[in-house]
């Protein structure tokens, strides 16, 4: 799956940016811009994808403050 998501976001750097800045476009910069149309630009669920992309990563303090992102948005906090 890893080799089909890098050849996803290959093609997306081609069709996202112009040809000058593909060199220098990050993977993290096209993921973001594929993740953001799959989810019909719904922030909500990108932070949750964050989320659980961080937890996989042991990152569990700094979703702390994901959580409570994602808790205000829900209208769980004030």
């Amino acid at each position: 799956m890893k080799e089909q998501l890098k050849e996803m976001i290959q093609a997306q750097i081609k069709k996202s940016f112009v040809p000058e800045y593909q060199s220098k476009a990050t993977d993290e910069q096209a993921l973001g811009i594929m993740l953001s149309q799959y989810f019909e630009w719904d922030g909500l669920a990108l932070l949750k994808v964050a989320y659980s992309a961080l937890e996989d990563a042991n990152f569990h303090t700094e979703n702390r403050t994901i959580e409570q992102m994602i808790k205000k948005l829900e209208g769980e906090v004030a």
